[in-house]
């Protein structure tokens, strides 16, 4: 009966990225016969799960969308009926009722804690770079701090303090929170533990076939869409945002947290989501794409990482973020495993679509690792190319002219590749998208015109030098005064920023202090208030 299953769920792999007369047909029959096969409890099921949640984002007809349902629902209640009894090569693989077993963050991991619809455990000490006494010195009360000292291993010292295992984590989770004033060390003695766990799900929505998006209908698709103007997508004005009340707001980001917790990743906006800054915009064919930013005491400084969740049919299929400076953002995306062969292309315009109407950027930049260096897979699939049919072009002059000579060739040999050697040559830059006009400058080359003021001017004191930015900003625009913690780290950066640009028109200092104002509170503020900065800098 396996070799059955095994037969049709091949079958089902095979078709399920058809979209033809044939191919319909063929899905549908493949479903069927894998619906009258009995399921194994064997790594077999991992290729029919993703096959399903391939087909559940993109259904060709409101019957397939039934089967495809029905089988996701036999799937479950056989992967709950066998709880306990899962082979380990089914982890990890976000499939319901089934464990998965990595690393996070303490602030990810304290979110989980308290999650209701999975439960956590202690998995493993992976290869701590710190062992739990140098931690627990730092935050256990005085009169137990000896017991860090007779140096026990990292379980008997737990055994020492009477730490249940059943407890291990909560008590772990609750003595770093002693350190969230400085987050930063905090992560960082956090990490240097090692920690894993290990998540049990107790609901079929802690999957991700059942972690949705809720959405009004589902978009039937009939054919993938190759022949598009990739500009005029991302020039397309953007609805107006999903309207969302608090608790929407905070459904929304449960499943782009669950989405990531579930396929073993972390980013900085989804662990540090700040709500004020979470929207959604329902786009066409069935997408939508989620943008949000971070809590005020873990943003950037001058950029703002703004992350991305894209869902297909209210399934998470994409992710990534752009890291933001005025008309200028760096860009990252990453398709889930089980949905890449679609309309990879179209779903990234239309993710650059919603930072570009969002944001008002004008120049988008691809790190040279999407596309090969050091990614081994991006050579193989020649990634390369795909940013080039969308506009991008290396950064590198030489490397531009490389890039549209083998283009030419490619126009007069339909089917020509280019060399590994050649892919190899181009991740010698990153690539970018120009809408027009003079290149932005980066954080990287405004950071760097920072330290040069700090060196110049204070022989490399950055305490003197930040004291005498401020007082300087005092100076040209009105007393600082007390400000919040994150408003005062925003003040400090603009005031770095305008000795190092030699700032002297009263207008731009104006806006910095707004800037520095809006900067914690308000990301599109923020944002149009650095465009107008921008501005104004190349006007003068």
């Amino acid at each position: 009966m396996t070799k059955a299953f095994v037969a049709a769920t091949q079958a089902l792999q095979q078709h399920c990225r058809r979209f033809d007369a044939s191919g319909l047909e063929a899905k549908s029959a493949a479903l069927a016969q894998v619906a009258a096969a009995p399921l194994p409890l064997s790594a077999a099921l991992i290729g029919h799960h993703e096959a399903l949640l391939f087909l559940r984002a993109h259904p060709s007809s409101a019957a397939m969308l039934r089967q495809v349902e029905a089988e996701l629902a036999r799937l479950t209640r056989f992967l709950q009926a066998h709880r306990g009894q899962h082979p380990e090569a089914l982890q990890n693989h976000g499939l319901p009722f089934v464990a998965t077993a990595t690393r996070y963050s303490h602030d990810c991991l304290r979110w989980l804690l308290q999650h209701p619809h999975c439960r956590v455990g202690f998995h493993a000490w992976g290869d701590p770079v710190l062992d739990l006494n140098a931690v627990l010195r730092l935050t256990l009360p005085p009169l137990e701090r000896s017991y860090t000292t007779a140096g026990q291993g990292n379980d008997d010292l737990l055994e020492s303090l009477q730490v249940s295992e059943l407890q291990r984590l909560p008590f772990l989770v609750s003595e770093l929170s002693r350190l969230d004033a400085t987050p930063f060390v905090k992560d960082q003695l956090f990490d240097a533990l090692d920690l894993y766990v290990r998540l049990e799900p107790k609901r079929k929505q802690f999957s991700k076939a059942y972690n949705r998006l809720p959405m009004a209908a589902s978009f039937f698709q009939t054919e993938l869409l190759r022949q598009y103007e990739p500009k005029a997508v991302m020039n397309q004005p953007l609805p107006a945002p999903r309207a969302l009340d608090h608790a929407g707001l905070a459904e929304v980001s449960q499943v782009i947290r669950n989405t990531l917790a579930l396929t073993a990743r972390e980013t900085d906006p989804g662990t540090y989501m700040d709500l004020r800054a979470l929207q959604v915009l329902d786009l066409e064919r069935g997408l939508s794409v989620a943008l949000y930013g971070m809590r005020p005491e873990r943003q950037m400084p001058l950029e703002s990482y703004v992350g991305f969740m894209l869902f297909k049919n209210g399934l998470a299929v994409s992710y990534g973020g752009a890291w933001v400076l005025g008309p200028r953002a760096n860009f990252g995306m990453n398709i889930f495993e089980p949905y890449r062969g679609g309309e990879s292309g179209y779903m990234m315009c239309q993710v650059l679509r919603a930072y570009r109407q969002t944001f008002g950027v004008d120049f988008f930049e691809v790190d040279a690792h999407q596309f090969g260096l050091d990614n081994a897979d991006g050579i193989a699939s020649g990634a390369f190319w795909f940013y080039h049919r969308h506009g991008f072009r290396p950064l590198d002059a030489e490397l531009a002219a490389l890039a549209g000579r083998e283009a030419a060739l490619n126009q007069r040999k339909p089917g020509w590749r280019s060399s590994e050697r050649t892919l190899l040559k181009f991740t010698g830059s990153n690539v970018a998208l120009n809408f027009g006009g003079v290149v932005p400058p980066s954080v990287d080359e405004l950071c760097m015109a920072v330290t040069a003021w700090v060196a110049r001017h204070h022989q490399g004191d950055r305490v003197a030098a930040e004291r005498d930015a401020l007082q300087r900003l005092a100076t040209a625009s009105g007393a600082v005064g007390s400000a919040p913690a994150a408003e005062q780290r925003a003040l400090s950066e603009v005031a770095l920023l305008a000795q190092a640009l030699q700032v002297s028109d009263m207008a731009q200092w104006q806006l910095l202090r707004r800037m520095a104002r809006a900067k914690p509170q308000d990301l599109a503020a923020y944002q149009r208030l650095l465009l107008q900065w921008f501005a104004l800098r190349s006007k003068s």
